[in-house]
């Protein structure tokens, strides 16, 4: 389930987080970021010769700005994404901590919020397979609709992973928060985490349509 939510194009040496944004690593994937992408990208919008064409921010930039982000990520640094060779881009906004060692994202998810829950308790029930450990999911309340926080420990690339997941009547949104972490650790209780506070705070801003 792990490739729900981000965009996988966040930078620095955070490595892979699951599979790729609104692509799915198995039946019980999510759609997830990943901070495997470059820090050399040209400037976004902008492309040359042999050089990789990056796109403009997504809308959801002026919601989840970058000082918005640095509520999470001390130093978070904007993360272009990279144009597709084929269809439109995800919408999604990125950020990435300037030693590589955490990412943010945020992005409308791939699925209905109850496919999205659904998707969080097969992974908690099967997780090796996403190479994911610790699954935990806790409801959170105050925030659109319904809401839960899935948080993991990701073996390989040994990522502590936060997903904020909600239903805002129109849409479902995921906050993806990802750190570097040796071991798994146990989350922050959902009142205290900052993940959780940051989705409350960017939720009434939300694009409205599709």
């Amino acid at each position: 389930m792990m490739v729900r939510r981000l965009s996988r194009s966040a930078a620095g040496s955070v490595a892979v987080l699951a599979c790729g944004l609104l692509t799915a690593c198995g039946p019980t994937t999510h759609s997830t970021a990943s901070a495997g992408g470059g820090s050399t990208a040209p400037v976004a919008g902008t492309a040359s010769p042999g050089a990789v064409k990056t796109l403009p921010p997504s809308r959801l930039c002026t919601v989840l700005t970058e000082d918005v982000a640095k509520r999470v990520v001390t130093d978070a640094r904007f993360t272009a994404q990279v144009g597709p060779d084929k269809g439109a881009a995800p919408d999604v906004c990125s950020y990435a901590g300037a030693d590589g060692r955490s990412m943010l994202s945020l992005t409308p998810a791939s699925r209905t919020y109850d496919a999205e829950l659904s998707a969080a308790h097969g992974l908690r029930a099967n997780p090796a397979p996403a190479g994911m450990s610790d699954v935990r999911i806790d409801p959170v309340s105050g925030l659109g609709r319904q809401a839960f926080r899935e948080s993991a420990h990701q073996s390989q690339e040994q990522q502590q992973i936060t997903f904020v997941v909600w239903n805002a009547g129109a849409r479902t949104w995921v906050l993806t928060y990802a750190t570097a972490a040796p071991g798994s650790t146990a989350p922050t209780a959902v009142p205290d985490d900052k993940a959780v506070q940051l989705a409350r705070s960017l939720t009434a801003k939300l694009p409205t349509g599709r």
